[in-house]
């Protein structure tokens, strides 16, 4: 595990130092607390958990493009691993702008991730 250990620490100095922007991740989390006791089918409170990304930004890289999931005007994020896990469920922000998440990818696909890749809708000019 050391090799992916020092490949993360690279990962998290290079993205570090060349972030780009405001870019965070919103994870909805239960807080366990009903929203009202009395009714229990209401469900639980949730809340909002914000995390500030070491991020850089760029148009989708074309061998990703697939035409379907992935278009050209899609944005991709590559930034270092956060303090949390990050899911499909998640909510990616650039510069205070959200974004849809189409994709999620860790690098390296299997093992510790030491980076991840989201892909996200694109922002089209007015």
């Amino acid at each position: 595990m050391a090799f992916y250990d020092e490949m993360r620490e690279a990962a998290d100095d290079l993205l570090g130092e060349f972030a780009q922007g405001v870019v965070t991740l919103t994870q909805q989390v239960d807080s366990g607390a009903p929203i009202d006791p009395a009714k229990p089918w209401l469900g639980s409170i949730i809340d909002e958990q914000v995390y500030a990304l070491d991020a850089t930004v760029r148009r989708v890289a074309q061998k990703f493009v697939d035409g379907t999931l992935i278009v050209a005007t899609d944005d991709q994020i590559t930034f270092a691993v956060p303090a949390v896990a990050p899911t499909m469920d998640d909510t990616f922000s650039v510069d205070g702008t959200v974004r849809v998440l189409k994709d999620l990818r860790p690098i390296p696909a299997a093992g510790d991730p030491v980076a991840y890749v989201a892909f996200v809708a694109g922002i089209l000019a007015p």
